[in-house]
């Protein structure tokens, strides 16, 4: 077959349409052929051997002509021989490439696909997270097939974010890039064309906040919404959270979602459940002595809620919540209630409670060895921190912690 002419435009229309007495075979080299059937249809066939010299040649039809021209036929030719080369077959190859060509993956696919192999189990807050891409991507590329998608189809989505939230920009570009790779790594949907833009390009960091709460405003949060110093005495929800936040310097989504199936009254422990933890693990905190009976008159009023705050609220609401407080004690300067995992975590080293002890407190996971092999929950350790915090707290303010008994309401 090698030493045959090879075939061209000007043979190939003088056969198209042309009967034939029986079916005919052109070779135009290697490997690939045109046969001609008795009614004159013209098809490009494409000849190989998969497993060596020694296995007989098997033929796949690579389409017809005029549909496909020879130009068109030699090239799919070349990809069936580079296939050939990888020890792949050219049959089963040839057909992944047309199902993908007919029901491509789109952006959307892509996207679900990690939602929902990968971050419902081990994101927080997925349903949040997935309404950005409802907003900002789906409603303009979420049909494109990925692989169609330009730089600039995407680029064109992050400046709409960007103009909005310009941290959230960078942020889902992050996640993005995440997203990409995994649908690579499990061989779902290729796509590179986000790795050269960089967070900054088409969005910014979120600042690192390094705030500390001067002492004069943890005395004014402890005193007014604790000892119920000044003119307003209700317990509200901004309150008790900024209570808890406090206290313990756990996450606010630990306080938000916190139920009271959490909280042991006869040990006196607030296990936040892996599935409310940012690492994925279990928090044992135990509930110092002066909170106790803050922690029985709350119960006695929310009880019937499930939630220990009264009520469900968003992470946005909470989160827009705890950043007035410093309006509502008649602070200079802006702080949030994040700001409070970092004074109590200083206030703690200071005091020199352990390390290990302070990192637990507030839900971090341990690193290296340490984190593999040491198990403690440091209970009695974690005990005497948070009773010598409350103490030192209860100290700002000057007085004793008295908290009223509230009568249990009857049945």
């Amino acid at each position: 077959m090698a030493g045959e002419n090879k075939l061209s435009d000007k043979a190939l229309k003088s056969l198209e349409g042309k009967p034939q007495q029986r079916q005919k075979m052109v070779a135009d080299g290697r490997g690939l052929s045109v046969r001609v059937s008795t009614n004159g249809s013209v098809s490009f066939v494409f000849f190989f051997r998969h497993s060596g010299r020694q296995s007989a040649p098997v033929w796949m039809t690579l389409g017809r002509y005029p549909d496909m021209t020879l130009k068109q036929a030699r090239e799919k030719r070349d990809e069936c021989r580079a296939w050939l080369s990888q020890g792949l077959d050219p049959r089963i190859e040839n057909k992944l490439t047309k199902e993908s060509l007919f029901t491509p993956v789109t952006v959307k696919n892509a996207i679900d696909y990690w939602f929902d192999n990968y971050a419902r189990e081990k994101r927080k807050e997925t349903v949040r997270l997935y309404r950005r891409y409802e907003r900002y991507i789906f409603p303009y590329i979420g049909g494109f097939p990925v692989e169609k998608c330009t730089l600039s189809d995407w680029i064109k989505c992050f400046d709409r974010v960007k103009k909005i939230a310009p941290v959230q920009s960078a942020a889902m570009l992050i996640e993005l890039k995440q997203i990409f790779k995994y649908c690579r790594v499990r061989q779902y949907v290729r796509c590179n064309v986000l790795d050269d833009l960089s967070p900054g390009d088409i969005g910014k960091y979120q600042n690192k906040r390094e705030r500390l709460l001067e002492e004069s405003y943890v005395a004014d949060l402890w005193g007014v919404y604790f000892h119920g110093k000044g003119k307003t005495r209700v317990m509200n929800y901004k309150k008790r959270i900024s209570i808890l936040c406090l206290v313990f310097g756990c996450r606010l989504s630990e306080a938000r979602l916190s139920t009271w199936d959490e909280w042991d009254f006869e040990k006196w422990l607030w296990t936040v459940p892996k599935e409310h933890s940012k690492n994925g693990e279990e928090i044992v905190r135990p509930v110092p002595q002066k909170m106790r009976q803050w922690l029985i008159n709350l119960h006695e009023e929310t009880k019937r809620r499930n939630y220990i705050l009264g009520e469900f609220k968003s992470d946005s609401t909470v989160s827009v919540m705890g950043c007035t407080n410093f309006v509502s004690l008649k602070h200079e300067k802006r702080w949030s209630l994040h700001d409070l995992r970092r004074t109590i975590s200083t206030s703690l080293n200071d005091m020199g409670i352990d390390f290990f002890v302070v990192e637990q407190l507030l839900g971090h996971t341990i690193r290296g060895v340490a984190g593999i092999y040491n198990r403690s929950k440091y209970i009695p350790q974690k005990q005497e921190a948070l009773d010598r915090w409350v103490d030192y707290l209860d100290g700002l303010v000057g007085e004793e912690n008295t908290v009223k008994v509230i009568k249990k309401r009857s049945a």
